[in-house]
């Protein structure tokens, strides 16, 4: 899919993202979408704002997104919805990535808490939520993906790959952009209507933690087996039960 027009046509004709704005280079996407949103006093609808290089790039905790130019997909999309429950948003929202990634790598990715997408132990994928000041309902869902490059800068080649990497080809970006938008709209859908049942299932199980001894930071550090996890909380020993809203961190517990 090469045609930008055609990409812009199946948007509008398969998803909610009936607005597209493609840009050869900029700061950030998320910086983009704020800016659009600030110059329309109501939602304006849902929207994807993509780019073929990040100047600067933005992950969580204020970190930097490394992107290749031209190589890879940066994305955000731009989403007013009744969602009832934001926290689920950012469980779910790695599991879109996966269900867009996988089919062309052919192998079964991992989610590294809270929302990182691994192939092994190398970085695939990375998103981040941002949302609305002004309208609580709306979100901006940022999503990079490396998906044509060949190396990485050294301080990433040891723990990063790409689609191309993994599978020995190219990939056309505009048709997993288009990919990707289908899995994210039908995220938002289901979870307005609450229904979360098999995104929690394959959020627990690429999360792999489950059943295991964890270490988990939240108001406290608390330690225990991993007895349950859904898109809203997890809970320990089958008894503690600790809201994902503030988790900061959950890892499998050191090695004795």
């Amino acid at each position: 899919m090469t045609s930008s027009d055609l990409l812009r046509s199946e948007l509008k004709r398969r998803t909610r993202f009936a607005q597209v704005l493609h840009r050869d280079t900029c700061e950030s996407t998320q910086d983009i979408a704020a800016e659009w949103l600030r110059g329309n006093p109501e939602p304006p609808g849902d929207a994807i704002f993509w780019t073929d290089h990040q100047t600067r790039g933005r992950g969580r905790q204020e970190r930097t997104w490394d992107a290749a130019i031209g190589l890879d997909l940066t994305v955000t999309f731009c989403v007013t919805a009744p969602i009832t429950n934001p926290v689920a948003l950012a469980a779910a929202l790695p599991v879109a990535v996966l269900q867009t990634c996988e089919p062309l790598i052919k192998k079964r990715l991992r989610i590294k808490w809270p929302n990182d997408i691994y192939a092994g132990d190398r970085k695939l994928s990375g998103v981040l939520i941002d949302r609305d000041t002004h309208n609580p309902d709306t979100y901006r869902i940022g999503v990079g993906i490396n998906v044509n490059r060949r190396d990485f800068p050294d301080a990433l080649a040891e723990s990063a790959t790409s689609l191309r990497l993994l599978t020995d080809r190219e990939h056309d970006r505009g048709s997993i952009l288009l990919t990707l938008a289908e899995h994210v709209d039908a995220m938002v859908t289901d979870l307005c209507a609450n229904n979360y049942a098999e995104r929690e299932r394959l959020f627990a199980e690429r999360l792999g933690l489950l059943g295991k001894e964890v270490v988990v930071t939240a108001r406290e550090v608390e330690a225990g087996r991993l007895t349950a996890i859904d898109l809203e909380r997890l809970v320990l020993d089958e008894k503690v039960e600790v809201p994902l809203a503030i988790v900061r961190s959950l890892q499998a517990a050191p090695t004795p």
